[in-house]
Order: C-alpha cells, then structure tokens, then sequence
C-alpha cells in the first residue's frame, strides 16, 4: 500500500556510515534531507556479517567527525582493539541518533529516473520526486557465486560468506570454503577453530601481519600514506584484487595459511569445475601460497624502507620466506560422496555492482558507476562509499567522511537547492 507523499530536495539512499556521513554534513549546514534504508539502519552489517565478524582496521582508525575514536559516543576506550559485529551495528545506529536523521526503514528503491531538472525515486511504498540524489547503497554490490556452482550436488548447502551467521547454522560433515580474502580466511579459521573439518580453495590473495616492528599493521598502512592513494595513484586492476587476510578477532592476530594448514585446515587451489560427485580444482595451489608470502614480505619490506628513510627507532624484526610451502602438494579433486567429506560450501567470492534499478546512463562496461568522487555527469546525482570511490579509504570509516564532506560541499557550491 502506497503511503504518505514526502516532500524532500535531497534524497540520500542507504543509511549506513556512508549516507550517514552525507546527513552528519547535510545537518552542520542546515540543509533539509531525508535518507530512505531497505532495511535498518546499518542493514549491512546486521544482514551480511556473520555472529563473530571484527573490523580489521583498529578502533583509532575510526575517524568520523563528532563520533570516533576518543570522542564521549565511542564504544572503547582502547585505541588497539577491533569493534565486533554487535558494537559496530550499535555504534552505526547510534550515530544516526546523533544526527538526528530523518530515516525511512524498511523501503526499498525499485527505480530511480530523470525528467528534465527533477529525479523521480520509485520505492515500494510510495513515489518521490526530488532534486539531488545521494545513493549510497552499499560498498561493494550485490554477492557473486561463479555460474559453475549450479552443477553442483544438490544435496551440499551452498552459501555465499554474506549469508553465513555462525558454525551452528550449518549441517554436519566438513566444509569448502571458496576464496582466501578476508572472509574467506577468517571464516575457514572460524569453523576449524570449531573443530569443523575444513578445506579452502585458495585464491591469489596476499597476507598481511598484524603487527610488524612494534605496530599494528594498519598503523603502518597509515603512516606510509597507503590509506591516502587515490584512483590516479594505483591502476585499475591493482585496486580490485583480493583484500590480504589478517583478522581482528581474538584482540587481532595473524592468518598464515600455511600455519592453519599444519592444524588441520586443507588448502586447495581454485575451483576449476564441480559435478555431483566431485569438486576439481585447479594446479595454482603452490603459486598462490607463493603469492600470498610474498605479499607479507614486500609489505614488510616497505615499511623497512619507510623507517630507514624517516630514521625511525624501532625493534628489528623480518619476514623470510616461509619455506613450509614447499611441503603443500596440489590437491585437484574433492569426492563430494565420500564419507566424511563436504555437506556445505560457503562462496567467499566476492561481489558486484547492480545498478540497473537507475534508469539513466551511469555505469561503464564493468558494471562500475561513471563517477569522480562522487560526482556524476547528471547534475544533482551523487555516488557515496562506494569502494575505490576516490581513495583507498573511501568505503572505510577511516575515510568515508572525507568524501561525504567533498560531496556536501559540491552540492552547496552548485546552488542546487
């Protein structure tokens, strides 16, 4: 049932940190907006985190204005440790408080067109017609399972890593776990930590140490100005590769496949093809671990470069080469009906951009939104917290807000409203 009218020049789609960044800057400069959310508010993080989820950057890297790390509303007081899943929805939520926002729940957009000067916003409860358009949606898109899983034996659940919740929500038997970025990583610990029998089909995803030379990791990213590279620093391809696992359970730890190999977990390379009877997967095994070692060890290297150049005082220490990989054989074929083997497979791979409900020209051949920083060729429509927006911080709440302000700033330039 379609429901009252709303009146609104600015309409912000998504209410998660980065619509709420757009509102927080909206509000300073008391400009009337309203924010229309699928779901609740930080719908993300409660639908698409699983029970035991941590952010891995620490909570001093948590810079939203008025509300970070060592501002009264913080949740912790400790500046190294990693918010969980419950406390960064509950910090999210709060913040909308905050500000105040005028949020309508559980409205989903169908469409969004254009007629002359004006957008038309088509939701599942009513029509709106508005000036400026906001869409932050999401950072990532839409989850992506490969096609070949249809093949795939029936009777194995299959999940994407956005849709796992906890250990106890899967069946008994062992589980594949597809793709070793951060989900994919930190869920394969997770069920082995939990005596699951577990195998990961090991993608090429690079490691990074959690601690190195007497700081975190993150620490480092920040200080060298890693967070800062913007799309015109680093090429196309080099920003959509696998993010390196690390994890900020536990207080914040290291992954090293090879050491959760030597407890139990069963790597893999890639999953090549699957039937009802087996999974084959591809002989990349060896080079990824490869690739994921030398990852750390070029990372390490640059930060050591870093310290001798700024004559740093630190602690020594270095990453060798981890010669345990040699001992890891490539393992083609899993034999789905063998007693003891996999009942469920969870889909670490990824996700997509799906912006097909804007009816307007706005994405390129990849599917990515036609933006800079933001800012499209249709006046008055903005992209927000998108990944690789405008920085390697752009969709991390150590940098969303630095966009929204950018965004805000267009928009009070424009004298659109």
């Amino acid at each position: 049932m379609l429901q009252k009218k709303i009146n609104s020049h600015i309409v912000i789609i998504g209410a998660g940190i980065a619509g709420l960044c757009i509102s927080l800057y909206l509000t300073k400069n008391n400009v009337p907006h309203i924010i229309l959310e699928r779901g609740d508010v930080a719908n993300t993080w409660i639908k698409e985190r699983w029970k035991n989820f941590h952010l891995v950057n620490p909570n001093w890297a948590i810079k939203i204005p008025e509300f970070g790390f060592g501002s009264k509303y913080f949740p912790s007081d400790d500046p190294n440790g990693f918010l969980n899943k419950n406390e960064t929805v509950d910090y999210i939520q709060s913040f909308a408080k905050y500000i105040g926002s005028e949020i309508y729940t559980n409205e989903n957009v169908n469409s969004i067109s254009k007629k002359n000067s004006d957008y038309r916003i088509v939701t599942t409860k009513r029509t709106i017609k508005t000036k400026i358009v906001i869409i932050a949606s999401g950072a990532f898109g839409d989850s992506y399972i490969p096609n070949i899983n249809s093949e795939l034996n029936k009777n194995v659940l299959q999940l994407h890593s956005s849709e796992y919740k906890s250990i106890d929500k899967l069946p008994e038997g062992g589980v594949l776990v597809v793709g070793a970025g951060q989900s994919g990583a930190q869920i394969a610990e997770e069920l082995l930590d939990n005596g699951k029998k577990t195998w990961l089909a090991v993608s090429k995803c690079g490691r990074r140490p959690r601690n190195y030379r007497g700081k975190d990791s993150s620490w480092w990213n920040y200080e060298m100005g890693s967070f800062d590279k913007t799309v015109d620093d680093v090429p196309f391809e080099q920003r959509w590769g696998c993010s390196p696992h690390t994890s900020g359970s536990r207080g914040g730890h290291d992954i090293n496949l090879i050491t959760l190999a030597e407890q139990g977990l069963k790597l893999c390379g890639t999953v090549k093809n699957c039937n009802s009877n087996k999974i084959v997967f591809d002989d990349n095994l060896h080079q990824n671990l490869i690739f994921s070692d030398q990852h750390a060890i070029n990372w390490a290297k640059r930060v050591d470069d870093y310290i001798i150049k700024n004559n740093l005082k630190m602690p020594p220490e270095k990453i060798s080469e981890d010669k345990r990989i040699n001992k890891y054989k490539e393992n083609n074929i899993l034999n789905i009906s063998a007693p003891g083997n996999i009942s469920s497979m969870i889909w670490a791979t990824g996700f997509r951009y799906n912006f097909d409900w804007i009816n307007l020209d706005i994405t390129n051949e990849l599917g990515h939104p036609i933006q800079k920083r933001g800012v499209t060729k249709y006046n008055g429509l903005y992209f927000m917290g998108l990944q690789w927006m405008h920085s390697s911080k752009s969709a991390q709440f150590v940098g969303v807000a630095e966009d929204a302000e950018f965004i805000v700033n267009d928009i009070l330039s424009k004298n659109y409203i």
